[in-house]
């Protein structure tokens, strides 16, 4: 079974346990997490993580995280050309994820103004989720 955006993309196995070692987290993780996480499935080196990781990006069902050094697994169906904002919650690390095509047309406006080439667009928003933000004695993540 394919994961993430592009359908069409079929995955090995251990492109699978990446992805899915990724998707049960729920929130962005490191490549050595990643590591700790498939280990027990037989994936331990380092290059096969890397591998798996940047052919996942390239498939669309993956988003690096450039503020963590981390990764997370895609979890909206969104458009190619996208321009992709995650909400990272600097309390409990969840991630939660959004495309508008009208924070695209702003960036691509600007870019084009500046003769700038874009090859992807990850827009970074950190803060508190709603969990997070409960008063004291109220549920939290």
């Amino acid at each position: 079974m394919a994961a993430g955006r592009d359908r069409t993309t079929k995955l090995s196995k251990n492109h699978q346990l990446v992805f899915d070692a990724l998707s049960e987290a729920g929130r962005p993780m490191s490549a050595y997490e990643l590591i700790d996480a498939v280990r027990p499935a037989g994936i331990s080196a380092p290059p096969t993580v890397y591998r798996a990781l940047t052919k996942l990006i390239d498939a669309g069902a993956v988003h690096r995280v450039e503020s963590r050094n981390a990764f997370v697994a895609c979890n909206r169906s969104h458009s190619g050309g996208a321009t992709v904002v995650l909400m990272l919650c600097n309390e409990c690390g969840k991630a939660d994820e959004f495309a508008d095509p009208d924070i695209g047309a702003i960036v691509e406006r600007q870019a084009a103004s500046r003769q700038f080439a874009i090859s992807t667009t990850v827009l970074e928003v950190q803060g508190l989720c709603a969990n997070c933000q409960s008063p004291p004695g109220k549920a939290a993540c």
